[in-house]
């Protein structure tokens, strides 16, 4: 068992302690369980292998740190401060649309809706370029790859809003925050809003929940402000449901992009990226893995990739355990029973059922 997976194991049961914690108003035990998930983060970031995986830990460890500054201002009954928080959303990227696997329609829809955004037409024509869309499809198929991809191909500012996020950790103040995040964002300009799990404010009628309804409402008057801005701001939105999602905000949107698992050469693709791109190698032909891999995710390959590496590492180095600093890790040939049973141990999560769900919507409410 992998050292990450135990950190990570240990880090979601501290985010139950927390979320108890919040609940049931307990503010300041839940800024101590805060501070040990920030530093547990900062300790798998340490231990990680791949530099894409280390930056992620860095991520999150700062988010709890903001956290628990929110948390702190709680306690204390300060008023947040807004612009700050909108401040932690941004993200530096270095990702490029090479970074990405697959998906060439979409990358190829995506430079065109932000190519026209920043364009100046040279005649006086009046164009309303693409200043919203929404991806739709299975988890971990690189809907927040796309968006970085975006923002990074014109140097934007990435504003990487997690909603459900918002919503946990500013109840209440929600729509104070999205008004400095888009105040903020038009000031550093050309931005790009990445808004993740959007269907966690749905207002979907038949759900009859308006959970956060103020907060979608304060996101989509803002959608429609920005359009009449010169600063350019696009908003790109990120759901896993797209039927949760109600009319009014389907319509805000000028298209809706299905992202499905991917194909054959992607599938490829992503092995080539996450192993030989990274200077490892492999016994296995990668036209093989691909075929073993039909119906996973993006993610779930590159879990995969992850998995077999550390199974290699465990062989190559089998006083791992009782490593001292400056230890030499020996790094050997990742084997075809290593990749295949890392495939064996991860089974895809994604059905054909919703599979077909997706293509169904997508067919009726799709918009490219």
């Amino acid at each position: 068992m992998s050292i990450d997976f135990l950190i990570l194991n240990q880090i979601k049961k501290l985010e139950t302690e927390a979320e108890y914690y919040e609940k049931n108003g307990e503010k300041d035990k839940a800024y101590k369980v805060y501070e040990k998930i920030a530093y547990l983060y900062e300790e798998a970031a340490s231990k990680a292998l791949l530099q894409s995986t280390r930056e992620l830990y860095l991520m999150k460890a700062g988010e709890y740190r903001s956290r628990i500054n929110a948390t702190k201002e709680k306690i204390n009954g300060d008023e947040p401060d807004y612009t700050q928080i909108a401040k932690s959303m941004i993200e530096k990227t270095n990702l490029t649309w090479d970074n990405i696997s697959g998906l060439e329609k979409i990358k190829s829809l995506l430079r065109q809706a932000v190519g026209i955004a920043i364009s100046k037409p040279e005649k006086p024509v009046k164009i309303d370029p693409p200043r919203s869309i929404l991806l739709f499809g299975p988890p971990g198929t690189g809907k927040t790859l796309l968006a970085s991809a975006a923002s990074n191909s014109i140097n934007a500012t990435f504003f990487n809003a997690d909603i459900s996020r918002i919503l946990s950790r500013y109840v209440g103040d929600s729509p104070k925050t999205i008004d400095s995040l888009f105040l903020l964002a038009r000031k550093m300009s050309p931005s790009i809003i990445f808004f993740d799990e959007f269907d966690s404010v749905s207002l979907n009628r038949e759900e009859k929940e308006n959970i956060g309804a103020g907060l979608i409402q304060k996101i989509l008057t803002e959608m429609d402000g920005f359009r009449k801005s010169r600063d350019f701001v696009m908003v790109i939105g990120s759901t896993n449901r797209p039927w949760a999602l109600d009319e009014a905000i389907l319509n805000r949107f000028d298209y809706r992009i299905y992202v499905p698992l991917p194909d054959f050469e992607a599938r490829r693709g992503i092995f080539e990226i996450e192993l030989g791109k990274n200077n490892f190698e492999i016994e296995a032909d990668y036209d093989d893995l691909a075929k073993k891999t039909e119906g996973y995710s993006g993610r779930e390959i590159s879990h995969i990739c992850k998995k077999a590496i550390m199974s290699m590492i465990k062989r190559m180095n089998p006083d791992i355990e009782n490593a001292k600093p400056g230890y030499k890790l020996r790094i050997g040939k990742i084997t075809k029973e290593e990749l295949y049973k890392s495939i064996d141990d991860t089974k895809p999560s994604v059905s054909k059922e919703i599979i077909k769900k997706y293509e169904e919507w997508n067919k009726e409410y799709g918009s490219e």
